[in-house]
């Protein structure tokens, strides 16, 4: 396995906490995994990517980390984790790594020392004095509040772009950037054989009167980083979270020359209705935008770099309530025609956990429900400004975070089998319908249709090389493109409405193509070989 087989790549996304409790706290662990491999590999994937599982005072989950050479008490112990890379790489599955190197826990060591400025930790992070009292520059957090926060025992402010126990890391500092590397070092020691980084575009910061993220700088510090770390083997994949690049970034980042990372996550398409930003006010989605979006990306990407292909993770709302329709009629069908969508593009498909059964958002119905401290920061901003509070907890259903870190759903049983204790955040209550044990009464389970995709995206090599052409284009519900290279052509035909749509006069060559895939069961009857295209219809077909 190496960054030359990127294409055959099937990235599954843990949320440790929410995946599978087996002591009985609660909270999903190490173990847990290991007990659900089968499942996985029954599923097709090459490789798990888990969210942070270091020690950590878990402010954001996870993702303020205390100690990045230290498993979480909570999912277990380092000896849990050997174990789940001996038993995964059993079943020809390897762990990616989810690195936080934009900044760390307020608790951590590092910066504990630098708050009293022991030396070398001095400089680990970004210090600055106050201007009358005040901080030393204006500048809103992604949590919100301030960038700048004073702390008692340096006397001094430091930057935060998150939450303010996420103290940003100074990577100017020669010394941070050393012990990063060493911290990437001792996990492919451990055999781990993925690395995501976290927020990885922001790292590049000058620091004068205010803070300005430098993406030149990024560059070096990536490309010094890769040279000191994995840069040398193959057999490592590693995706860089860049939220804000452009497609040039994208080719600069993943070039096959001297490119930082295998590919990257860009949140363009992510951050198209609005959730998770400004006010929260989710607007409905323009498929002409979603198309627009796509077709810059997988024609100008085309041959020049790669990406990552995802519709959802812990940091997004569930894909089918928020691209699909999750009402009892057409969840699966929304399902399973997102995932039709998702695998047909070029790039690396990522699944994130208990998408590949059809979970959904949770019913929200206080304030008191959420665990994101996101959430419960925007909920507090927003009631600052005015907003009723019916209305801001409405917003929030339908952006947080929270919506993709309940429990996974393993069963009706007690917890949905997800654990015996109550969980750390409450289970959606459709699990007695939703779960895998019983994933729902379609003919063909969501599971089952995932297992299918996967297999003829490896079995098809033109959804590796093929170039991308989009059909249709006028048409306001019907996404299809088609992928070909010399040897093969397949078009992929989603609709992303409840209606039904004759392609008789837009595209007649349907009536005469060979199905390859369909989420509708009676497709593969003649008699249903028509340009009639159902609700949430999903279709590869081969001319």
């Amino acid at each position: 396995m190496g960054t030359q087989n990127l294409e055959k790549q099937i990235i599954y996304q843990i949320y440790p906490k929410s995946f599978k409790d087996t002591n009985g706290d609660g909270i999903g662990d190490l173990k847990g995994i290991i007990e659900q491999l089968d499942y996985l590999q029954e599923l097709g994937i090459t490789m798990i990517w888990l969210t942070p599982i270091f020690k950590s005072p878990d402010r954001d989950n996870g993702y303020d980390v205390a100690d990045y050479l230290k498993i979480n008490d909570e999912f277990g112990s380092m000896q849990d984790f050997d174990s789940l890379v001996m038993e995964a790489g059993k079943r020809s599955i390897f762990i990616m790594l989810d690195m936080v190197f934009n900044h760390t826990s307020d608790q951590h060591e590092w910066f504990l020392k630098s708050e009293q400025r022991i030396e070398p930790y001095d400089n680990f992070y970004i210090w600055r004095d106050g201007r009358n009292g005040l901080p030393p520059s204006k500048g809103e957090a992604s949590f919100g509040g301030s960038v700048w926060e004073f702390d008692e025992k340096r006397q001094q402010y430091y930057y935060h772009s998150f939450d303010k126990s996420q103290p940003d890391l100074n990577w100017a500092e020669p010394k941070v950037r050393e012990k990063l590397y060493e911290v990437v070092n001792f996990w492919i020691n451990k055999k781990v054989r993925g690395f995501r980084f976290d927020s990885i575009d922001s790292i590049g910061k000058k620091v004068a009167d205010t803070v300005r993220i430098d993406s030149q700088l990024t560059h070096e510090y990536l490309k010094e980083m890769r040279a000191h770390t994995y840069g040398t083997d193959d057999r490592i994949i590693t995706v860089g979270e860049t939220g804000l690049a452009k497609v040039a970034d994208a080719q600069k980042y993943t070039n096959s020359e001297n490119g930082e990372f295998s590919m990257i996550f860009q949140f363009e398409l992510m951050n198209i209705d609005g959730v998770r930003s400004g006010n929260w006010e989710k607007r409905a989605i323009p498929l002409t935008e979603l198309k627009e979006n796509i077709v810059k990306w997988q024609t100008d990407l085309f041959n020049s770099g790669w990406s990552g292909q995802f519709l959802g993770s812990h940091d997004f709302p569930r894909i089918v309530s928020r691209f699909g329709n999750d009402s009892a009629k057409y969840r699966v069908l929304s399902a399973k025609m997102l995932a039709s969508f998702l695998f047909g593009l070029q790039g690396t498909p990522y699944i994130y956990q208990g998408d590949e059964i059809g979970m959904t958002n949770y019913p929200w119905r206080s304030i008191h429900d959420f665990r994101d401290v996101e959430s419960l920061n925007v909920f507090k901003k927003l009631i600052a400004k005015g907003l009723d509070p019916k209305e801001a907890l409405k917003r929030l259903s339908d952006s947080s975070r929270d919506n993709a870190r309940t429990p996974m759903q393993w069963s009706a049983g007690k917890n949905a089998g997800f654990s015996d204790h109550d969980p750390w955040i409450a289970v959606n209550p459709n699990y007695l319908q939703v779960n895998a044990d019983n994933n729902g009464k379609d003919q063909e389970p969501i599971f089952d249709y995932y297992k299918k995709l996967i297999m003829l995206r490896k079995q098809n090599a033109v959804f590796n090389d093929g170039n991308f052409k989009l059909l249709l284009p006028e048409q306001k519900n019907i996404f299809a493109y088609k992928r070909s290279n010399a040897d093969d052509e397949i078009v992929v035909l989603t609709n992303f409405s409840a209606e039904e749509i004759d392609l008789g006069n837009d595209y007649p060559a349907l009536k005469t193509s060979r199905i390859i895939l369909s989420n509708y069961h009676d497709r593969y009857s003649s008699a249903h070989h028509n340009a009639i295209i159902r609700p949430y219809e999903a279709l590869w077909i081969r001319q």
